[in-house]
């Protein structure tokens, strides 16, 4: 799966060096063959429960102890759903916008829309957070809600260092735009669903372009 991302970050135009952050042999392996610089992590930031940002920030601070570091993007090792052309989006809008610190791709909330979130308590259904709200089945009538879709965090190298971006994503910055992308786009590997739709991505990639569009349409 590493391949993926090191492939989209290959066809990116606007992406100079591509570095691998891992502690573990199989994925530097792959990484290396793909031609990347690896990151070995410290032991204090090895395993599965380490945040995103500390990994992060520690890559950050790796590279630019040789390299005169602008912006970073960052793709996750278990989706195959990104390309180079999100890369670019992400970087160029970084360039053209120097008022922003980020930019995220997002898809937006249906039924998983937080108003309709739930939490079991004592073995019973409740609203999350136990708030007792009024909501309308109707969803067209909720607030448009966007959730980070597993594709690409661009971000200029100083937020890692300000820590004051939207939590949990604090290496961020402040302020953060969107690409809004359609689902299933950015589904990442944790389930056999995730990777039979992550299998049927593949195959389609050759007419996806076309089927993005499309379910654009059919959103819109």
């Amino acid at each position: 799966m590493i391949s993926y991302p090191i492939q989209a970050a290959r066809d990116a135009g606007l992406i100079d060096r591509i570095y691998v952050s891992t502690d573990g042999e199989a994925i530097a392996s792959v990484s290396q063959q793909w031609g990347c610089e690896i990151i070995w992590r410290p032991e204090e930031l090895a395993g599965d429960t380490v945040n995103h940002g500390d990994v992060i920030k520690h890559a950050v601070e790796y590279v630019e102890r040789t390299v005169e570091l602008r912006n970073v993007a960052v793709l996750l090792g278990n989706t195959v759903m990104v390309d180079g052309a999100l890369l670019d989006e992400a970087l160029r809008t970084l360039d053209e916008r120097s008022e922003i610190d980020s930019v995220m791709s997002v898809w937006e909330a249906a039924d998983d829309h937080p108003l309709r979130a739930l939490e079991i308590h004592d073995g019973l259904l409740r609203p999350y957070g136990g708030v007792d709200r009024q909501v309308s089945t109707e969803r067209q009538s909720y607030n448009k809600a966007y959730y980070y879709d597993q594709g690409v965090w661009a971000f200029r190298k100083e937020c890692v260092q300000q820590q004051d971006g939207p939590n949990p994503w604090w290496w961020m910055g402040k302020t953060s735009m969107p690409i809004v992308r359609p689902w299933v786009t950015g589904r990442d590997v944790h389930t056999q669903l995730d990777i039979a739709v992550a299998e049927w991505w593949i195959a389609c990639r050759d007419t996806r372009d076309l089927a993005l569009q499309e379910s654009i349409g059919n959103v819109n």
